[in-house]
Order: structure tokens, then sequence, then C-alpha cells
């Protein structure tokens, strides 16, 4: 089968690219060099996540085209929320309530048999440009912690979550694995503060961070979350994001790095 014709482009990732098929099914293609054992495991991944009755976009079959590697999704109609926001501002609030309501119930789902999360920052901690020191401290903290068997996402932020006419539903579930719920929500504070496709301007990072607190605060009521469980997590899930995070808001985010092992008791990224 032949590539889909450009005009057909809906969007790129890191590690693939979207297009409009017929009858409303979209492929997602990946790019040459990625694995095929990747995109099997996010393929038996989205059977194991569609049972559970989320609202997620179904995987109908893998496809090779062009000799690349996809899989072929029922397209979920609508926009994702944070184009949704830029035209409807002030939806703000119902917009990050319903987000943080999908995380606490995506997290309500056990599913014992995923891969570890903790094993998975421990690698990403192992891989980044971090001391010995910290390297040995963080990886030892990780090893402490509970991780439990609750779903998380892995990657949920504005972007990756559908404006539906029956409500949010999410997509990219390529990072999914079973975690404990602080991991995750920590993920998505870090993504919503500091990822990429930020404008730079003062404005734009003061009401990234508004919302944020916003959002955490309205899971940790949701979920009946302490403060003192995202701490734990927060340095962690920080040290392995830096193995491939990209440039955005660097003093900011290593302001935080900080403060965030500070009040773990763990090392200085400086020692």
């Amino acid at each position: 089968m032949s590539l889909p014709h450009p005009s057909h482009f809906l969007a790129a990732g890191q590690s693939a690219e979207v297009f409009r098929l017929e009858q409303g099914l979209v492929l997602k293609l990946f790019h040459d060099g990625v694995e095929a054992g990747i995109v099997e495991r996010e393929y038996a991944l989205m059977q194991t996540v569609q049972a559970t009755g989320l609202p997620v976009a179904h995987a109908v079959e893998q496809r090779e085209v062009g000799g690349r590697r996809g899989i072929v999704y029922v397209e979920m109609d609508g926009p994702d929320l944070l184009a949704y926001l830029r035209r409807h501002p002030w939806r703000w609030r119902w917009a990050l309530d319903q987000m943080a309501q999908l995380q606490w119930e995506i997290q309500a789902q056990r599913l014992p048999l995923l891969r570890s999360r903790k094993a998975l920052l421990a690698e990403d901690i192992e891989g980044a440009t971090l001391s010995d020191r910290v390297r040995a401290a963080a990886v030892e903290r990780l090893d402490q912690l509970v991780e439990g068997d609750s779903l998380s996402h892995g990657d949920l932020h504005p972007a990756n979550l559908i404006v539906t006419s029956q409500g949010l539903a999410v997509i990219d579930w390529s990072r999914a694995a079973r975690a404990a719920p602080p991991a995750d929500v920590v993920r998505s504070e870090m993504l919503m503060r500091f990822g990429p496709g930020q404008a730079g301007g003062w404005w734009e990072e003061r009401v990234r961070d508004a919302a944020t607190r916003h959002y955490v605060d309205r899971y940790c009521t949701l979920a009946d979350m302490a403060p003192e469980a995202l701490a734990a997590w927060r340095p962690l899930v920080a040290l392995a994001w830096m193995r491939h995070r990209g440039p955005a808001r660097d003093e900011a985010f290593a302001a935080y790095v900080e403060a965030a092992l500070t009040t773990a008791g763990l090392p200085s990224l400086a020692d």
C-alpha cells in the first residue's frame, strides 16, 4: 500500500505522523526506525485500554504502508482541548476540571500486567545527564516508593485530550503503564508548565502556571491526595524527563527541579 496523499495529513509527533483515511478512520504511521515491537506493544496496549470502557480512540488494525508500520484508529471527532481553549478561553475552569476528573477515572482502572512506570523512570534516570551522586540517590529513593497497579497514561495534557460531543476523550497511549497515581499527576504538571509549544511570553507562563495549579488542586480534591504524595514523586519524574526533554522555560524548570529535590531531601543538581 502506498503512502497517504499529503493532503490527508493531520498531525505529527516524535514517533509518528497521522493521516485521515476513509470511513471515519485515521492512520498513525510510525517513522522509519521505530521498532516493530513498539508498534505491536501500542496496538496490544490499546486492546487492553479499550476493554476498560474509558473514552479512547479505538485501534482497528495494524497496517504496513510504504514500508512503514502503522495502526489504524477510529477518528475522534472534535478539536483537542488546547485548540478548544484557544477558541473558548472562558471555559478554562470546565476544561481543567474535566481533565482532572478523567485522569482520576483512568487511574481507577487496575491493570497489574502492564509494564512498570518505576522501571521506565529508573531507565530514564540512568540515561539522563546527572552526577553519579544525584543518580544513585534518585534510583535508591525510587526503589523505596510503592507503585501499585493503577493505569497511568504517562503523557496526559490538553493536546492529548479531544473534545467530543460526549465529553473529553484521550488519545496517544504510547507511554501508558501501571503506576502510582501521583507519578502521573506530576508528569502532567510538568508537561503543562514546561512542555513544548510555548511562545515564551511572560503572560503565557503565568497562564500555564495558574492553570496547572487549578488542575492539580482539583485532582487532589477528587482523589483525596495529600501534597506529600506528589512531593515524593516530583523530583524523580523530573529527573527522568531530563533525559528527553526539549528546551522550554529552562530556567524555571531548573528552579522547579531544585525545589523538588530539596523538599524530598535529595542532593542538588549542583552537587
